[in-house]
């Protein structure tokens, strides 16, 4: 028996092309880019690929648009600036003469809040936002989350010696302001951008409002006050609590660590009003207490 094949018109125009058509011939590499695709303010971040004979990377704009290649970009690598983020970056690559383009990737740029600084303590708001204070009073500057790395407070264009942690004591007039870093880019350096000026009060027998807005989350024992030879501070939150003593100066004259509870001796200390701030984690309470014999 003998079979007959037929072609419709339709088959024989696909199989025209089919063989008309040459295949396109696929590079046996696929290059990719890799790299820190999260860039930090005033800083820039390396982009690389594998090894290859040549290279020609391409950057194409955000969200949409052409990629382009980028001139003198022919290595095996490319910075990117922060401050041509976000952007999509690709690499063509060619190794024995085939070409073969990389999946693009974004490349953006962290952004973060202004420094912010929470005031509490003992004090008044004055016309201009200055922080009215009588003499004895404490007021507490602490700087918010995200930033916790390279802190630095200042006076007005003077280093406070010391003053390195999230939180300044201040008893005394000034014009205060802090730089630091935020916690995923610690070689960025941020400004409050303006200087807090506390001033004294000026009224006849001067008083302030008394107040700890960071007072939450936590109680605390403090007894004797007025205290002679030592203070029992206890607290019912767990975990570790630091403690710092601060006298009228704003100087630390008693710092130490605890859990639950601990006695504090007071028989060295001279007579007078201290400031007893208790600290856990993000939650602060601060307490004037009195030593006399």
């Amino acid at each position: 028996m003998k079979f007959k094949t037929v072609f419709s018109n339709a088959s024989l125009f696909l199989l025209m092309i089919h063989w008309a058509t040459p295949s396109v011939a696929q590079c046996s590499f696929d290059p990719t880019v890799s790299g820190n695709l999260l860039v930090c303010p005033e800083s820039a971040t390396m982009l690389t690929t594998q090894q290859y004979d040549s290279y020609q990377w391409y950057r194409r704009p955000y969200p949409d648009g052409a990629a382009e290649p980028i001139q003198g970009a022919t290595g095996p690598s490319l910075s990117v600036d922060y401050l041509e983020t976000p952007v999509y970056i690709s690499v063509a690559a060619t190794q024995g003469g085939c070409t073969e383009q990389s999946p693009e990737v974004l490349v953006d740029g962290l952004a973060f809040l202004p420094v912010t600084v929470q005031s509490s303590g003992e004090f008044n708001i004055g016309p201009n936002g200055e922080h009215i204070i009588c003499a004895g009073d404490t007021v507490y500057f602490m700087i918010m989350l995200p930033y916790t790395r390279n802190i630095q407070w200042y006076d007005g264009l003077n280093e406070i010696a010391g003053a390195t942690d999230d939180t300044l004591v201040v008893t005394q007039p000034g014009n205060y302001w802090v730089t630091a870093s935020p916690t995923d880019c610690p070689n960025y350096m941020a400004s409050l951008g303006l200087q807090i000026p506390v001033i004294w009060g000026s009224t006849p027998g001067c008083t302030t409002s008394v107040g700890d807005p960071a007072d939450s989350g936590m109680d605390a024992v403090i007894m004797p006050n007025p205290a002679r030879e030592s203070l029992l501070v206890g607290v019912d939150i767990a975990g570790i609590v630091h403690l710092s003593l601060f006298n009228s100066l704003g100087q630390i004259v008693r710092q130490e660590s605890f859990s639950v509870s601990t006695e504090l001796h007071t028989s060295d200390l001279p007579v007078g009003v201290y400031t007893l701030v208790l600290q856990a984690n993000v939650v602060r309470l601060a307490r004037q207490v009195v030593v006399q014999r």
